[in-house]
């Protein structure tokens, strides 16, 4: 039986040692890129230092208690239109920058239809174009939209009701690294 040398083990050790590290950092190049596309509710997407979060989406009824709130200051919608609530989080994970998010957002149906969130005076509303401190949060904690029923901030839109049924529906998030879609569960 022939007898391994110490450098020889101690060399065949090393090249194992090196095959699994390479590994291991061509596996986590792959697990550092994150899906954009088709994220579902509740699912949060990093956009650069900001991480978005859609809760909940549903129809808000102008003559409903319970919807009155977010729709303040607006009429009742059209026939062939509904007034449509996304709720979202979103959190700045850097620790010394701020960062605004974008100015407006959109949804998109299959057939390609667009809408852009229409502003809001309900306390309940995401402002777009909002700067987050490092490590902020909209809603800022404690204010009434993160003590709400949802706890988060509502982007408002008015659609034609046949477009609620052109699913999915996407919600588009632009920024840093995006732009990001969330399908919006109408």
């Amino acid at each position: 039986m022939e007898r391994i040398s110490k450098s020889k083990l101690f060399r065949g050790l090393v090249l194992a040692f090196v095959v699994a590290i390479s590994g291991f950092a061509l596996a986590a190049c792959g697990a550092n890129h994150e899906e954009k596309e088709g994220i579902v509710e509740g699912e949060p997407v990093h956009l650069g230092s900001l991480e978005y979060n859609v809760l909940f989406t549903r129809p808000l009824n102008i003559n409903d208690v319970e919807d009155a709130e977010y729709l303040v200051g607006k009429q009742e919608a059209p026939a062939n239109k509904v007034w449509i609530g996304v709720f979202v989080k979103i959190h700045n994970t850097s620790e010394d920058d701020a960062h605004q998010i974008p100015e407006s957002f959109q949804v998109e149906t299959t057939s390609g239809r667009k809408y852009t969130n229409i502003p809001s005076e309900s306390i309940y509303a995401l402002q777009p174009g909002s700067t987050l401190e490092p490590e902020g949060n909209i809603p800022v904690i404690d204010s009434t939209a993160q003590v709400g029923p949802i706890q988060a901030s509502m982007l408002l839109f008015l659609m034609d009701r046949e477009s609620t049924e052109q699913r999915p529906v996407k919600l588009i998030i632009e920024g840093e690294d995006g732009p990001a879609t969330v399908d919006l569960d109408l």
